[in-house]
């Protein structure tokens, strides 16, 4: 595992994140009542509120075995899956949280996977990066380089209505996911190791600064974006 990676195990959240945004997404949920739930992402803070806030069962699906095991020791139902990778089911989820970063096979080919596995009349609860405004050429040529490809806030939701679903409504992470929640943490982390003479090390915390320097400056032109589908 690499530099950054390893920092990444020891945070609450694997990606920018906060309890209180998924404490405001729940809300925008509404009032519903899942009996066959499951969330897809890097922390083990939210299938948790899933549970408090709904009573129900919940499974939770992790491509990191770091994460699975801190999950498990938390009583979350866990179930190991591969990069990118849902659960398969039957009869479709009543919720379906996905939280995404980029989608290397197109949004549009996510978003239908989240529909077949939708129940009628079931909530999915999709996360991937979006651009809010149309980025400047240095902001669009670093984040493609690293993240991928990243569609604008619109353009998803016209992808989630051509594969059949409704859209209640999108939340935007706010600047403090990613200042307070992410870059912060992940910058003492890497301190603890700033005298390490590791290359690994060195160039992890060099492509971590840049990042963090980048969303400074740009912070206004991409973040993630929570959209609440209705099946």
């Amino acid at each position: 595992m690499n530099f950054l990676g390893s920092l990444l195990e020891d945070l609450e959240f694997g990606s920018a994140g906060s309890e209180a945004t998924a404490k405001a997404v729940l809300e925008m949920c509404g009032d519903i009542s899942p009996k066959r739930a499951v969330f897809v992402g890097d922390d083990c803070c939210t299938p948790l509120l899933i549970e408090n806030r709904f009573g129900c069962g919940i499974t939770a699906a992790y491509a990191d075995d770091i994460r699975a095991e801190k999950a498990a020791a938390k009583g979350i139902k866990v179930c190991p899956v591969q990069s990118f990778e849902i659960p398969e089911t039957e009869c479709g989820y009543d919720l379906l949280w996905y939280n995404g970063v980029v989608e290397f096979d197109g949004v549009d080919r996510r978003l239908g996977q989240l529909r077949s596995l939708t129940a009628k009349g079931g909530t999915a609860v999709y996360r991937t990066l979006c651009w809010l405004i149309d980025p400047s050429p240095d902001t669009l040529s670093y984040c493609e380089k690293r993240f991928g490809i990243i569609e604008p806030l619109d353009r998803v939701i016209i992808y989630a209505k051509e594969q059949g679903f409704r859209v209640k409504d999108f939340y935007i992470a706010p600047k403090s996911d990613w200042t307070e929640h992410h870059y912060r943490p992940l910058s003492e982390a890497a301190d603890k190791l700033g005298g390490s003479e590791d290359g690994d090390a060195a160039a992890g915390m060099t492509v971590l600064a840049k990042e963090e320097e980048m969303f400074e400056l740009h912070c206004e032109e991409y973040s993630y974006v929570y959209y609440i589908l209705k099946g």
